[in-house]
Order: C-alpha cells, then structure tokens, then sequence
C-alpha cells in the first residue's frame, strides 16, 4: 500500500512549482523530451501477481508523467533545518511540482526484473499547440 500511495501522491502535487498556469517556454519551441518512470512489481499492495503487474505498470506509467510534469513546470523545493545548542537535529527537504501534460505518448512500457519500466515521449510542437488550444 505504503508505495501505491507514495506514486499516486506523486502525481497528486499541491504546491505550485511558482510558474503559473503557463509553460516555461517560447512558442518557438522544438524537439522532444522524454521522461521514464519506474514502479516495483514485487511491491505492489495486491498478492495476486497479476494484479501486481498492473499496479506496478499504472505506477511506472505515473512516474512518468511526474518526470515530464517537472521537466516542463520546473520543481519547487522547500527546506527545514532545526538547530539546538549550535547541533543540527533535524533537516527536510520537499519537493513538489504541478503541471498539465498534454499530447505525451508512451513509446516503450516493459518488465525489467523486479521494476516496470514506462517511458513517454513529449513532442514540444505538439505540447504548444495544444496548451494553446489551436
């Protein structure tokens, strides 16, 4: 349970990456990007191995859509350290990122071992004209 939480919190962000609504790029724009995510089957809440499976590749494929989410809205990191006596205890780090990915398209999704694999591709043209609406 603890890692299907732990992916859809992925991509459930609250904090805004400070970029607004809009994309950190130019309408000029091209090329590809890619992201990869990654999901242990082994894992997975369900104790059927099927039911793994497709957690894991839902997992993966979510993942995914975090690392293209960060890529185009960029990340918000905050931190913490609390002091006592001039000794450091306790630091944190967070992380967050929040975007819409529009026209993203799996190119490969596979079982490697204990981990399945999803990889997107963005085409930035593509991603434009539909964050523009045209």
């Amino acid at each position: 349970m603890r890692n299907s939480v732990w992916g859809l919190g992925l991509l459930l962000l609250t904090a805004c990456s400070g970029q607004g609504a809009g994309a950190p790029f130019s309408s000029g724009m091209s090329g590809k990007i890619t992201a990869v995510g990654y999901a242990p089957i082994s894992l997975q809440q369900p104790t059927d191995p099927e039911l793994k499976l497709l957690h894991a590749m839902r997992a993966s494929k979510m993942d995914a859509y975090r690392e293209l989410t960060e890529q185009l809205a960029g990340v918000m990191t905050s931190s913490s350290s609390q002091m006592n006596s001039q000794i450091l205890e306790d630091g944190t780090v967070r992380n967050s990122s929040r975007g819409v990915v529009r026209g993203a398209e799996v190119i490969n999704s596979y079982p490697d071992g204990d981990m399945y694999i999803t990889e997107l591709s963005l085409d930035l043209k593509l991603y434009e004209k539909l964050r523009q609406g045209r």
